[in-house]
């Protein structure tokens, strides 16, 4: 089987999560805390023992492609690992605004679209190190999406479901299909990586910390160094 179909695979899952994830609903608060807790804890754990070990070896190679153009810059890939952050960050401040629930839904679907489409751009790439092995990048994304998709359907319901998920799920393809159409350099895809990285991090951090929120502490840290046992292996 080829990568593209691999790749597409990939996709085609990470849209399924956006489609089914509204069925969770009908989970306890309990057992929803220990799924979405499970999720973010094999989401942290790929950005930490994974991605950013992968991004480090990237940053010499970025650093020298974009000298140039940014002479006073270093570390290019940890930059935009923190812009990743901030705008998720910011989203996520903005959204918590009671008067302006639409605008906040849309603040909070264009990043996630955004998003999306540098997942499936960044997957569609045969030789990105940062989403290898595959399989182990799909089920980490797979999880954080179930995550995210929970938080998406409690704050904003019919809205998200009626119009936000599809938008999401064409983005995905989107990326994928421009990612087999136009192959970006080493450089960009690892800015890309950088980026989806930051913005996981935020969103695990955005879930696991307020009280509200169904979490489980003992989920979270289970999974984590389970997924880090994993990728160590690996």
């Amino acid at each position: 089987m080829t990568y593209s179909i691999l790749s597409l695979l990939a996709v085609t899952i990470f849209c399924a999560i956006h489609l089914l994830a509204v069925k969770t609903q009908a989970l306890d608060f309990y057992m929803h805390g220990r799924f979405l807790s499970a999720g973010g804890g094999i989401a942290i754990a790929y950005v930490f023992i994974d991605l950013l070990p992968k991004l480090s070896a990237s940053d010499a190679i970025v650093s020298e492609n974009l000298a140039g153009v940014f002479p006073y810059f270093q570390r290019h890939v940890y930059i935009m690992a923190l812009a990743g952050f901030l705008l998720f960050f910011i989203v996520d401040r903005a959204s918590q605004n009671p008067q302006s629930q639409k605008r906040a839904f849309y603040l909070s679907l264009g990043s996630y679209a955004l998003f999306n489409f540098l997942v499936g751009y960044g997957i569609a790439d045969p030789y990105n190190p940062e989403v290898k092995p595959l399989a182990l990048f799909t089920f980490a994304m797979g999880l954080h999406y179930f995550t995210n998709d929970y938080s998406l359907n409690a704050s904003y319901g019919d809205l998200y479901n009626r119009e936000g998920k599809w938008i999401l799920m064409l983005c995905l393809y989107l990326g994928w299909w421009m990612g087999q159409s136009y192959i970006l350099s080493r450089t960009a895809i690892a800015l890309v990586s950088a980026f989806i990285g930051g913005g996981v991090m935020m969103n695990v951090i955005r879930h696991e910390l307020p009280k509200n929120n169904p979490n489980n502490l003992s989920a979270f840290i289970c999974s984590t160094v389970f997924y880090t046992a994993i990728l160590l292996a690996f």
